[in-house]
């Protein structure tokens, strides 16, 4: 009776011993998460999403279809094939869509990135008339190694009660790919004009400050993330990536973070992820064919 005991008393111990081992390697585990790549596909879309709306701001800024007839033509970009203002060449007849074409010749743009495709944006007024909704959509589009589709639908929503121009950005149906790369997203933003707008000749000096956002999304891996802005991004158009802004990220079991793109007036493709007291920097991926 006495050895039933012992044995007895031995099983529980060693049934308790293995649960706590295994409950403490779960909690280790947790501790040691140093996972990233949702951070970085998510930076990833939200740059190449960004990036063409620039592209499209760009060029109806200096289109005399789409804007003030007294704002200068914008030069074509070098790797830009060619543009179209439809349905007259000479006459605002909306709606008017305007095809950017990059064809396939893989020469390098202004800013040293490589596109290819179409990228299309439809117009139901002027540009810069409140209230316009401009469709953007991609016709075997690539930027760099990354292949984009999705819709996004920027609409001018006036002027704010700072006196600046403003947009509802949203991103619907989002899909990055590539090798290994295999990105979707939706999201909703305001992009708020906040430097540049009176200078009509150089667009490369506009800056808009993204705030209000929330994106969600699969990473490369499937599992799903969540992404909202709490310190407004900034989007200067003299570098390609957001140059400041804060913004808090959820992973699918995993510990929240959020993500840091450093300082005004310091330009890189890195991004901060914070896990509790673990600081990691995030590249975000410039790779060319």
């Amino acid at each position: 009776m006495r050895l039933r005991h012992t044995l007895l008393t031995l099983g529980i111990a060693a049934v308790t011993g293995t649960l706590l081992f295994v409950a403490g390697c779960n909690k280790s585990d947790r501790d040691e998460d140093l996972e990233t790549l949702s951070a970085r596909d998510y930076a990833l879309a939200h740059h190449l999403f960004d990036d063409a709306f620039r592209q499209v701001h760009k060029y109806a800024m200096g289109d005399t279809l789409l804007n003030d007839t007294s704002i200068n033509q914008q030069k074509l970009d070098i790797c830009l094939n060619r543009r179209y203002t439809f349905l007259s060449d000479t006459v605002a007849v909306f709606p008017m869509y305007l095809q950017l074409n990059y064809a396939d010749k893989g020469e390098l743009c202004n800013d040293s990135a490589q596109r290819f495709g179409i990228i299309r944006a439809d117009f139901t007024g002027k540009y810069l008339n409140k209230g316009t909704v401009i469709s953007i959509t991609f016709e075997g589009y690539r930027k760099d190694i990354y292949d984009v589709s999705g819709t996004v639908t920027v609409v001018n929503g006036g002027i704010n009660n700072d006196g600046r121009r403003f947009y509802t950005f949203t991103v619907s149906d989002g899909l990055v790919t590539s090798n290994n790369v295999n990105i979707d997203v939706d999201g909703t933003f305001t992009y708020v004009w906040v430097s540049g707008s009176s200078t009509d000749v150089d667009f490369e000096d506009d800056v808009f400050e993204v705030t209000e956002g929330f994106m969600s999304g699969r990473n490369s891996r499937g599992s799903s993330f969540t992404n909202e802005i709490t310190t407004a991004y900034t989007s200067d158009l003299t570098c390609p990536h957001f140059t400041s802004g804060r913004s808090y990220m959820e992973v699918q079991n995993l510990i929240p973070r959020t993500l840091n793109y450093g300082e005004i007036g310091v330009c890189d493709n890195i991004v901060v992820s914070r896990r509790n007291n673990t600081y990691l920097d995030v590249e975000i991926p410039i790779m060319q064919p």
